[in-house]
């Protein structure tokens, strides 16, 4: 019987490995050929690592035939975000100017990976140096949406969104400074997780804002998701934004697929919360999802943000990001401007300007999220919310300014929280559910968008 590779995503591979149902070496061939035959459409890699790829897939093989698998994900042909390092390979960060930039060594995430056995395919695109939602990427070229062309994939972890849904890889990563691992995961209708601040290590990863950003995984089902965590945690000494946390997601697989005794908190009012107007298609799935959560055993309960307000604090991280984007990348653009975009330049020449005691009060403004988190997980194990206040939207149309209400939260606060497809939009555009949990309890998220998963059959 021929085995859909495509199909089994990162635990379903995995078992095909062991079972011997399936090869490294035939899994990573047909993630090449895909590649070869989708990626000129998609623009969802900027590189392909064809010959490094191979090598690795027939290590992996040799390894299981000797009886040295390392781990779940020994094996198993995963792709990057275009702003994590790879020794010897060029980080773009989807920068122009750097096309050429080649590292010495690899990310931390990524030595860990490569430790557990994964195959690297190659490197994603993505929005320029992560600064926007959309990956209309003018270095590189706009990554397309799976479900629509024309239309965004979210971003700025594009690449990676698109090249899932499309069934280039088995899983990715991405990172997330305001949404960006969750957002593409929505409009892309593919599960995205945001970990804990400072579980993962950002070490080698091209930052956007030392205070905010997050390296996540990216993947099928929140199995494979739990899978590449479990490889991806662990403290990092020289990240200086490195956290001890949990590194087994295990109980998160073996759960019982009744969510009985947990309380999670949602909102009766997205408007309310968003400050704008929800999409319908938005509303209506998320209230599906709700029902659909109830009926799983969880407890509901209506919650709200109060002493935060989405709208004030979000102009406020704008200028913490434009002003770490101005001493990260000042000396690339005083001796290379025109490998920047104007609008990216305009950004940087903004961070700039900004005074420290202007930066000094917006940072204290983001720090009041934290307690309005604490007291929220005092009364609900979890809040599930929309990912997106709306389906993924054409090229041609502006982005929505809110685009990151619901996101953001999990970043202010350093909290874990993950993206699960709810549904479609009549014309087939995919919408998330967001489960936003307390720090270190990853495998709650888990837990609950695995039932979810199971029980929606999305």
């Amino acid at each position: 019987m021929t085995v859909d590779i495509v199909a089994l995503g990162v635990a379903g591979l995995a078992h095909a490995l062991e079972s011997g149902k399936a090869t490294s070496t035939t899994a990573t061939e047909t993630y090449l050929k895909r590649i070869e035959d989708q990626n000129s459409d998609l623009n969802a890699f900027i590189k392909v690592t064809t010959k490094s790829a191979l090598r690795e897939a027939e290590a992996a093989d040799q390894r299981r035939a000797d009886g040295n698998v390392l781990s779940a994900l020994d094996g198993i042909p995963i792709a990057l975000k275009d702003n994590i390092d790879v020794a010897g390979i060029p980080t773009t960060g989807g920068v122009e100017a750097y096309r050429r930039a080649t590292p010495e060594h690899d990310a931390d995430v990524v030595r860990r990976l490569r430790e557990a056995g994964a195959i690297f395919l190659g490197k994603l695109n993505m929005h320029e140096a992560a600064h926007g939602a959309t990956t209309a990427n003018d270095a590189y070229g706009y990554c397309q949406n799976p479900h629509k062309d024309g239309y965004t994939p979210g971003g700025s972890s594009g690449g990676s969104g698109a090249a899932l849904a499309a069934g280039l890889c088995a899983g990715a990563l991405g990172s997330d400074t305001l949404g960006s691992v969750r957002i593409p995961a929505s409009f892309c209708g593919i599960a995205g997780l945001k970990p804990t601040y400072g579980l993962v290590s950002t070490r080698g990863v091209m930052p956007l804002s030392y205070a905010l950003d997050h390296v996540g995984p990216m993947a099928r089902s929140c199995k494979d998701l739990t899978l590449m965590l479990s490889a991806m945690a662990g403290f990092d000494a020289d990240d200086p934004a490195g956290r001890h946390g949990p590194t087994d997601f295990s109980s998160a697989l073996e759960a019982s697929p009744s969510l009985d005794g947990l309380t999670l908190g949602y909102f009766n009012d997205l408007n309310k919360i968003n400050g704008d107007t929800v999409d319908s298609a938005v509303y209506v799935a998320y209230a599906k999802s709700i029902d659909q959560l109830r009926e799983l055993g969880a407890k509901l309960e209506p919650v709200g943000w109060d002493g935060y307000d989405p709208a004030l604090v979000r102009p406020k991280a704008m200028l913490l990001i434009e002003a770490d984007l101005a001493n990260i990348h000042s000396d690339a653009l005083d001796s290379n401007p025109d490998g920047f975009t104007e609008t990216f330049r305009a950004g940087i020449e903004f961070g700039r300007a900004q005074s420290a005691p202007k930066l000094a009060k917006a940072m204290r403004l983001i720090e009041q999220v934290r307690p309005v988190a604490r007291r929220l997980f005092g009364t609900v194990d979890a809040l599930v919310t929309p990912t997106t206040p709306v389906p993924a939207f054409s090229f041609e149309a502006a982005m929505p300014k809110t685009i990151t209400t619901f996101t953001a939260f999990a970043n202010y606060a350093g909290c874990p929280a993950l993206s699960v497809p709810m549904g479609k939009t009549e014309d087939g555009l995919p919408l998330g559910l967001q489960v936003v949990t307390p720090k270190r309890e990853e495998a709650t998220a888990l837990r609950i968008g695995t039932a979810f998963e199971n029980a929606s059959g999305i």
